[in-house]
């Protein structure tokens, strides 16, 4: 009874090791880009200085990321990442009274597209167009609760368009 059951144990084991095959621990990139260069970020929107903190937050996500080396200097890269701020928003979403008067949190939201081109051909090889968001408190002045909610926001970006840009499926 034991020998019997040797063979379809064997075949067994082969069909469920052969599903592994092709499969590569931590995800794809795209063909023959190995370094990329992040451009400067264009703001298109009516909130200043958010570009500074949104390329800020692109070149920590691609180091984290690892999958592709960050380069300085374009020239030396072999793809660059283009982005494109589109939209700033700030909505109150929790208020202090029952007039709603006095909005006690927000949620602050950054949308943008990116691309992802070849240095060489300037072929574009992948886009992202994604958001980030951050909810943060009111707390003594709107100007400094918005600059401390902005990293998180910029963040969030970065990472979703990191991965829409970097993972080949």
């Amino acid at each position: 009874m034991k020998r019997s059951c040797q063979p379809f144990a064997v075949l067994a084991a082969a069909l469920m090791l052969s599903g592994c095959m092709g499969y590569r621990l931590g995800g794809g990139r795209p063909e023959n880009v190995e370094t990329v260069a992040v451009a400067p970020v264009v703001n298109r929107t009516a909130e200043p200085a958010i570009e500074l903190q949104v390329g800020h937050a692109l070149r920590q996500r691609l180091q984290f990321d690892g999958r592709l080396k960050v380069a300085n200097d374009p020239e030396t890269a072999d793809a660059v990442i283009e982005t494109t701020l589109t939209d700033y928003t700030l909505t109150p979403i929790a208020f202090r009274s029952e007039l709603r008067t006095t909005p006690s949190q927000y949620r602050l939201r950054i949308a943008g597209e990116a691309r992802l081109v070849d240095r060489e051909t300037g072929e574009v090889l992948s886009t992202s167009s994604s958001y980030g968001e951050a909810l943060f408190a009111f707390q003594s002045d709107l100007t400094s609760s918005k600059r401390d909610a902005l990293p998180m926001a910029a963040s969030e970006l970065a990472k979703f368009m990191v991965d829409d840009l970097v993972e080949q499926w």
